[in-house]
C-alpha cells in the first residue's frame, strides 16, 4: 500500500464503518486500494520523493479512489473533516509560525524563493522525461513586493482528474491550500485556477492581518 494512503487509512476506515457494514466498509477499503494502485502503476508518480509535487499527486489517487469507491457519495464536509483529521499534528506545529511575522523577515522570504527557483530548474529539466508531466511554473512572475508568490501553468493532479473524470471532486483538493495558508495565519490570494477554466493557477500567500489580505476577498 502507497504510504499517503497508508496515512489516510485509519481516517477513511471511520468513515466507511460509520457509513456501511462491516463487510460492504472492507470491500470499499480493497477497492481504494486496488485503484489508487492501479493510477500509481499507469499514471506514475512524477519523479516519487525526488520531486516535491509527488506528494500531491498521490494524495489526489487516493481521494479519488476513495471517492469512487463510496460510489462518488462524499460530500465536501466529509473530506475537510478527513483533511483536519488526517493533518492535526501538521496544522498544529504549522500553527506555530505566523506568515504575518514571515512576510516581513526579507532573508526568509529570499530563503523561499531561493527554494522554489532550484525546484524549478529541476522541473523544467526533467519535465516530460524522469518527472513525466509534473507543473510547470514561474516564480513570482507579477513581482509581488509582499508576500510569497508563484504561478502554475500546468497541474499533473487536474490533468487526471480531467482525463478520469473526477473534475467535479477536483475543488476539494484546491481547497486544501486554503487550509494549510489559515493554519500559517497565512492568506492565499488566488484569482486564477485552472480547475476554475482559467489558464494558470496564481499563488499569493501574504499574512492574514496584512492589508492585502483584507483587500483580497474573492480567492479562488
Amino acid at each position: 500500500m502507497d504510504k499517503y494512503l497508508k496515512k489516510l487509512k485509519p481516517s477513511m476506515m471511520k468513515y466507511l464503518y460509520s457509513h456501511y457494514d462491516k463487510e460492504d466498509a472492507e470491500n470499499r477499503w480493497r477497492k481504494t486500494v486496488e485503484l489508487d494502485e492501479k493510477w500509481i502503476r499507469e499514471e506514475g508518480d512524477i519523479g516519487g520523493s525526488k520531486n516535491m509535487f509527488s506528494k500531491d499527486l498521490l494524495l489526489c489517487y487516493a481521494t479519488c479512489a476513495f471517492y469512487e469507491a463510496v460510489d462518488r457519495n462524499y460530500l465536501s464536509e466529509d473530506f475537510t473533516a478527513l483533511v483536519n483529521e488526517v493533518m492535526k499534528t501538521p496544522f498544529a506545529l504549522m500553527n506555530k509560525l505566523d506568515m504575518n511575522k514571515l512576510e516581513k523577515r526579507k532573508g526568509v522570504m529570499k530563503i523561499a524563493y531561493r527554494y522554489f527557483s532550484n525546484y524549478k530548474k529541476k522541473a523544467d529539466k526533467y519535465r516530460g522525461n524522469k518527472w513525466g508531466n509534473t507543473c510547470k511554473l514561474e516564480i513570482n512572475p507579477e513581482k509581488k513586493e509582499t508576500g510569497f508568490a508563484f504561478t502554475l501553468y500546468s497541474c499533473p493532479l487536474y490533468e487526471f482528474a480531467k482525463k478520469h473524470g473526477y473534475t467535479d471532486f477536483f475543488p476539494n483538493l484546491c481547497a486544501i491550500d486554503h487550509m494549510m495558508a489559515k493554519a500559517l495565519h497565512a492568506k492565499l490570494i488566488r484569482h486564477s485556477r485552472l480547475s476554475a477554466g482559467d489558464d494558470c493557477c496564481s499563488y499569493w500567500f501574504v499574512g492574514d492581518r496584512s492589508q492585502n489580505a483584507l483587500k483580497n476577498t474573492d480567492s479562488k
